[in-house]
C-alpha cells in the first residue's frame, strides 16, 4: 500500500511539472515578438541608453569641476570638443584616449584603465587644469582663434 502511494505521488508531481512546462511554452508561443521588432526595440534602447549615458557624463563633469574649483564651462567645453562625451573615444591614431582624450605619449603615467574611466580621467584632468595646464588640451589652447563657440 505504501509503495503504490509513493508511485502515485511521483506520478502526480511529474504531471504537475509537465503542466507547468507546457503552460510556459504555450504562453511564450502565444506572445511571440516578430523578428524585426526586436531589432528596432534593441536599437531604440541602445540609443536611449547612450543619450542617458552622455547626460550623466555631462552632469558628472560639471559637478566634479565645481567641486575641484575649476570653471564648469571650461571643463564642459573641453570634454564636448575632445570626445563629444564619449568615454570610450580614441583619437590621434589611438594615442589619445577617453572622455578627455589624454594622450599616452605625453602622459604615460595615465593608464588606459584610468583614461577610459570617467571618474579617474575627470579627476586627473581637473587637477591638471587647476594646476595651470589647461593649454595641454589643444582644443582649449586654440579655443578663441579656431572655434566660434569658445565660451571666453
Amino acid at each position: 500500500m505504501k509503495n503504490s502511494r509513493h508511485w502515485f505521488l511521483k506520478f502526480l508531481l511529474a504531471g504537475y511539472v509537465l503542466a507547468i512546462i507546457w503552460t510556459s511554452f504555450t504562453h511564450a508561443a502565444e506572445y511571440s515578438i516578430p523578428k524585426g521588432a526586436v531589432a528596432s526595440s534593441t536599437a531604440l534602447s541602445r540609443a536611449t541608453s547612450v543619450r542617458y549615458k552622455r547626460l550623466n557624463v555631462k552632469a558628472y563633469v560639471q559637478n566634479a569641476s565645481k567641486s575641484a574649483g575649476v570653471n564648469p564651462s571650461i571643463a564642459e567645453w573641453i570634454v564636448s570638443h575632445e570626445s563629444r562625451h564619449h568615454p570610450e573615444a580614441t583619437g590621434d591614431g589611438g594615442d589619445s584616449r577617453g572622455l578627455w582624450q589624454i594622450n599616452k605619449t605625453w602622459h604615460p603615467e595615465v593608464s588606459d584603465a584610468c583614461a577610459y574611466d570617467v571618474t579617474c580621467s575627470t579627476h586627473w584632468s581637473l587637477e591638471r587644469i587647476r594646476d595651470g595646464y589647461v593649454d595641454e588640451w589643444s582644443t582649449w589652447k586654440y579655443c578663441k582663434t579656431r572655434f566660434d563657440d569658445c565660451p571666453f
